[in-house]
């Protein structure tokens, strides 16, 4: 009965399956995208970013939809549109299989709508600019693609990967991500002018910027990006700021400015929010120089969810009759959501507790600033405020190894809670749980099939299905099959 199934049906079945459909929304990760707890190999626990969640269920997938192709020669061919959907490489070496065999079999492509090369670490081989070129090619073969993101530096092979992207992706690319170095922002204003339909667009600039960087042309550009929703941008870029203030960016709800460990030439935040703050609902703010909370907020009336670093030397709190920083000049009306960076010495773990010993004033100093930052996170100063979430994966993972706070921080960590708990304010972790909620060491990992809900049980009986498959076919002899699969196949399983 089942061979006698008509192909919609099997291709409804296939695509419960292989459970794929949220790799295909425009969007990425944020700082407010929860981590999850994991086991390693040596048994102690580890933190598990959103993006490499994202990479598992890639991977997960794929395992999925190599059963699908290994079952038959019917379901094979069906498979072909799943198997080729998205495209994940973690191996180069795969990238350049990939256009050789896209190269001969040309309708390969046609499928593809999303393209992820998480970053590698070259072993041997093939230099970068064969594999970028590479890339390149493989873009050529992918006219419907929406999503395209790359881990890894684009250096030499950049203009090209621009240019195939402006000329094939024009009308369908709506995510973009990518990692490129702070001396080619001319080409990247040139690449969005080609790409008005970006929903998502995520830049990683990398190598210290130049004192001063020549935009030529690029520089008089006032970019019109009619559909963008949310920008991220991380590393040095002060020059990219200062350029996007005179572009149009109307529909920008979402804003990600991630600084990492630079402290100098910053652009001027105030006026870009001054043109571009209005709506926003979303703003990251990850820096360690203190910026202008209070006026920043004033810009930004529509903020929902705000994140900022409670390390930051913010004045007032010397006057204020509860000792809480001036985070505010009047009540923000709307923000629910605050997230924390940093606080690495606020609980006396990790490497803060070593440089306690060396510095205890400037640890001492720091921690006075986390109380009355934290204290100003109130319902005075923010009505609405529904949660607060500590963001640092290496503060929480230095927390579960010293199992908990130390002793001389203890009380820090009930004051906070108590503060939370009498403004009715969910105070968590970068997992989503409860702060203080650690892994014990003896925790049996949860049962996936006992978390099964109904309206799951069909999803898992078609799983079941797919794991019979695959014990038919690693009982039957190798089939030879065509160079895609092994091709593909090798993609998924050097991951």
């Amino acid at each position: 009965m089942l061979h006698n199934l008509p192909d919609e049906l099997w291709l409804e079945i296939f695509d419960m399956a292989v459970d794929d459909s949220s790799l295909f929304e425009p969007t990425l990760p944020t700082a407010f995208s929860e981590a999850s707890w994991f086991k390693s190999l040596y048994g102690d626990w580890s933190l598990r970013t959103a993006q490499e969640e994202v990479n598992s269920a890639q991977r997960k997938s794929y395992a999925t939809k190599k059963a699908i192709m290994n079952t038959c020669r019917n379901w094979r061919r069906l498979g072909y549109e799943f198997y080729y959907r998205f495209l994940f490489f973690s191996n180069p070496r795969n990238i350049q299989r990939l256009c050789a065999l896209m190269d001969t079999t040309k309708d390969l492509g046609k499928w593809t709508r999303r393209l992820h090369v998480t970053r590698y670490f070259a072993t041997g081989g093939a230099s970068s600019e064969t594999i970028q070129n590479s890339l390149v090619a493989v873009i050529r073969h992918c006219p419907k693609l929406e999503i395209f993101i790359t881990n890894w530096p684009l250096s030499i092979s950049f203009s090209a990967i621009a240019n195939a992207l402006c000329t094939y992706s024009v009308e369908t690319l709506r995510v973009l991500q990518i990692n490129i170095p702070t001396l080619s922002l001319p080409k990247l204003i040139y690449m969005l002018q080609c790409l008005p339909k970006l929903e998502v667009l995520h830049v990683e600039f990398e190598g210290a910027p130049p004192e001063y960087l020549p935009l030529g042309a690029a520089g008089d550009l006032e970019l019109n990006l009619p559909c963008l929703q949310h920008l991220a941008i991380r590393g040095p870029f002060q020059d990219f700021v200062e350029q996007a203030i005179a572009w149009r960016l109307p529909s920008l709800r979402l804003l990600s400015l991630d600084f990492i460990n630079y402290r100098e030439d910053f652009p001027d935040i105030i006026e870009f929010l001054t043109e571009h703050g209005q709506e926003l609902t979303f703003l990251d703010l990850n820096c360690i120089p203190p910026l202008e909370v209070s006026s920043i907020l004033d810009l930004c009336p529509m903020l929902e969810t705000f994140t900022f670093n409670p390390d930051w030397r913010l004045g007032g709190w010397e006057h204020h009759p509860f000792l809480e920083s001036h985070l505010v000049n009047q009540p923000h009306a709307n923000i629910k959501t605050i997230g924390l960076h940093h606080l690495m010495y606020a609980f006396g773990v990790g490497y803060a507790a070593t440089y306690n010993k060396v510095d205890p004033f400037v640890t001492q100093s720091i921690r006075r600033q986390n109380d009355v930052n934290f204290a100003a996170l109130n319902k005075r100063n923010f009505p609405r405020l529904e949660r607060i979430r500590v963001l640092n994966p290496t503060l929480l993972t230095d927390l579960e190894k010293n199992n908990g706070p130390s002793q001389a921080c203890f009380e820090r960590w009930e004051r906070w809670s108590r503060q939370c708990q009498k403004n009715n304010v969910r105070l968590e972790d970068c997992t989503g749980a409860p702060l203080g909620t650690l892994p014990e060491v003896d925790e049996e990992e949860e049962d996936d099939e006992s978390a099964v809900g109904e309206g799951e049980l069909h999803l898992s009986t078609l799983r079941e299905l797919l794991l019979e498959c695959r014990k038919m076919n690693a009982e039957r002899e190798q089939e030879t099959f065509s160079p895609a699969l092994h091709m593909i196949y090798a993609g998924a399983t050097q991951g």
